[in-house]
């Protein structure tokens, strides 16, 4: 069965943040032989005083492949985690959706894609609440995190959104020049895209840059580039402004 897990919450008693505590979600399925998990990604959202975020908004997904029988056990173990890891003010929210059961995919990936454009309601949040398919918690606070929770499911759902932790390290030294192939061989990257989505070959060189990020594109791990107006090498690494779509 395939399960898409999400949280929205930024405020842990550790000062951790939520990317990690999706980390030990993902981690706990396949350490119990549960299934097999994905990266978990980080989608961006709305930015706005209502939310508790002026600046930067977003909330944590990923997917996984889990044994139906144990799906139960999973959720109330990710419940238990985010409410003991969280501040009572952290507002969190959580969500597990599982696209073969729902009505109406569609309908929770228009709700996610307006969440990263405008503000969204709590209220329309809880409309999903009872829908066959998605089990939606609010774990601490105001639980008002289910809004992004479940905006972060739909987005990882589309296969097209999201950024995953940490640089990409490929060689050593400033501006290290790696093949696509090199990357591709090295690096859990399955793909090189240049902005306007077009495939790069194996045997095209690529500038690392300074903050190289891998994002989703075609339910795979992706990396950006964008052209050097040079012979070689011919492309770099995209920047993190450039990757603000995702």
């Amino acid at each position: 069965m395939k399960i898409y897990v999400a949280i929205d919450d930024s405020r842990q008693l550790d000062g951790g943040k939520a990317g990690e505590t999706a980390s030990l979600m993902a981690k706990f399925i396949e350490e119990k032989q549960w299934g097999q998990s994905a990266i978990p990604s980080r989608h961006r959202l709305y930015p706005h005083p209502e939310t508790g975020c002026k600046k930067h908004n977003t909330a944590r997904s990923f997917a996984a492949d889990i044994h139906e029988q144990y799906l139960a056990a999973f959720i109330d173990y990710a419940c238990k985690l985010v409410k003991e890891t969280g501040t009572p003010d952290s507002n969190a929210g959580l969500v597990a959706a599982i696209p073969e059961l729902m009505a109406n995919p569609d309908e929770l990936i228009d709700y996610a894609y307006r969440v990263k454009e405008e503000l969204v309601t709590k209220e329309e949040a809880l409309g999903f609440a009872n829908k066959p398919g998605l089990y939606v918690f609010e774990v601490n606070g105001s639980g008002q995190g289910i809004i992004g929770a479940l905006a972060a499911a739909g987005l990882r759902i589309t296969g097209n959104d999201g950024q995953f932790r940490g640089k990409l390290q490929v060689g050593t030294g400033e501006d290290y020049i790696a093949s696509v192939k090199e990357i591709v061989d090295k690096t859990y990257v399955e793909q090189v895209k240049n902005m306007d989505f077009e495939d790069i070959g194996d045997a095209e060189y690529v500038r690392m840059g300074e903050k190289v990020k891998v994002v989703l594109l075609d339910n795979k791990y992706t990396l950006m580039v964008f052209p050097t107006e040079l012979e070689h090498p011919k492309w770099q690494t995209s920047t993190t402004h450039m990757l603000r779509v995702f």
